[in-house]
């Protein structure tokens, strides 16, 4: 087992676990946090002993977004830290399986948006980037539409409200709710299910299912992080934030 900026990586049974443990900020994702879960990502594409991806945060959060204190200290004339995990997440290969609790914010929404099965415990969710001056990220201005209408996404994107684990279901971001003491080991063992499967059988079937708008979803990303970008220097979003 590893400890690399708040991120915990260690491997069981073909399962590789990423956990995001900064508890005292409610997980939220710093630079560095970002370079370790992309980096972790990164390396296990090739490790044939990896083949399925569980990501969890800790029983009071999966995560509380990205740390407003970054986005003041962001260096804008390189790619944002987000977008080193996004594109991981994008091109991922192998099967990705998230266990959520507590709350799950901004990114910690967005992220749930690339993996293939979710099983949340009661969870505050919330995509609060039009609060903050900036908008929709990781492509989720194309995916929350496609998986719960458009007027249900401008409630969640535009209006920036609050969701339940139950609203999470019925908006196709997460599969099953689970008390909170069991949601882990849950998700854990539907990981394992997934790690003794045929396992070219499995990618291919994942290549299959995300395939008709790869590109184009890639595509939406890379526009939507420029986007964002432009707008956390806006005085709009720089006073949205200090009033936060």
């Amino acid at each position: 087992m590893t400890a690399a900026e708040n991120v915990i990586v260690y491997q069981e049974e073909g399962v590789l676990h990423l956990g995001i443990h900064r508890p005292e900020k409610k997980n939220a994702l710093t630079r560095a946090m970002y370079m370790s879960l992309a980096k972790a990502l990164q390396d296990s594409v090739t490790d044939d002993s990896i083949k399925v991806v569980l990501i969890h945060g800790t029983e009071d959060a999966f995560t509380a977004g990205n740390d407003l204190k970054d986005f003041d200290n962001r260096d804008v004339s390189g790619p944002s830290p987000a977008s080193f995990l996004l594109h991981e997440l994008h091109h991922y290969p192998k099967p990705i399986v998230g266990a959520v609790s507590g709350v799950a914010i901004g990114i910690g929404v967005t992220m749930l948006l690339h993996f293939d099965l979710v099983y949340a415990s009661e969870t505050l969710f919330k995509m609060p980037f039009v609060d903050l001056g900036a908008c929709p990220e990781g492509g989720s201005s194309l995916l929350i539409p496609q998986l719960a209408g458009h007027r249900k996404a401008a409630e969640v994107l535009m209006l920036a409200e609050a969701f339940d684990t139950q609203s999470a279901i019925e908006m196709g971001i997460v599969n099953q709710q689970i008390d909170k003491t069991e949601v882990f080991d849950f998700a854990l063992n539907k990981a394992k299910a997934l790690a003794h499967k045929p396992q070219n059988a499995l990618r291919t079937t994942k290549k299959l299912l995300k395939g008709p708008q790869h590109a184009q979803l890639g595509e939406i990303i890379e526009d939507e992080l420029k986007i964002f970008g432009e707008l956390l220097q806006s005085e709009e979003s720089q006073a949205a934030r200090k009033r936060i």
